[in-house]
């Protein structure tokens, strides 16, 4: 029977292929709209944005029903593709909650170009430099975070959503407000 031998160098590769194939899976199930949740982090921040229509506003300002924020960029494949169920969400659910989309670290053209080619309606604004995507300890893009009418942060997923995920996460809000 001969015996097999591997190189340095090919025990390298050999690791190299299995962390590659790792992180992609990883990001894989993260963007299928799986169970990428983590619980509640502690209260929103109280730093001002700027709004897309003028103005600035902070979170606390939308704090009379449940809060449903959405951290998305141009230059995110898995935002992009969420952006159209956001959308939706927003036209089915826009009386009983707001929706507020943060363009995070992205160009503030590129943000509202891809938002009028989408036919976003819902508020929309601006952390050009992430201040607040990090203050929140978020990391994956998109981020989304569900904040009960009361201000309490009830879940944050990190993560792509598909229809029926942002579906289930927005009735769980609703009812908990």
């Amino acid at each position: 029977m001969s015996r097999l031998v591997i190189t340095k160098k090919q025990r390298r590769s050999i690791v190299s292929v299995a962390v590659v194939l790792l992180l992609g899976t990883v990001v894989a199930v993260g963007s299928l709209g799986g169970d990428s949740t983590t619980s509640s982090r502690g209260e929103l921040p109280v730093e001002s944005f700027e709004l897309f229509s003028g103005g600035e506003a902070t979170f606390a300002d939308f704090g009379d029903k449940p809060l449903v924020i959405n951290f998305w960029a141009s230059w995110c494949p898995a935002c992009v593709a969420e952006l159209p169920e956001f959308q939706s969400a927003s036209e089915q659910y826009g009386e009983e909650l707001v929706f507020l989309g943060l363009a995070n670290s992205d160009q503030r053209n590129a943000s509202i170009a891809l938002a009028s080619d989408v036919g976003l309606t819902y508020t929309l604004g601006d952390d050009p430099k992430g201040d607040l995507f990090r203050s929140l300890g978020l990391i994956a893009m998109p981020s989304t975070i569900f904040v009960t009418a009361d201000g309490e942060i009830l879940e944050i997923f990190g993560g792509q959503l598909n229809e029926r995920a942002l579906t289930e996460r927005i009735d769980e809000l609703v009812a908990a407000s």
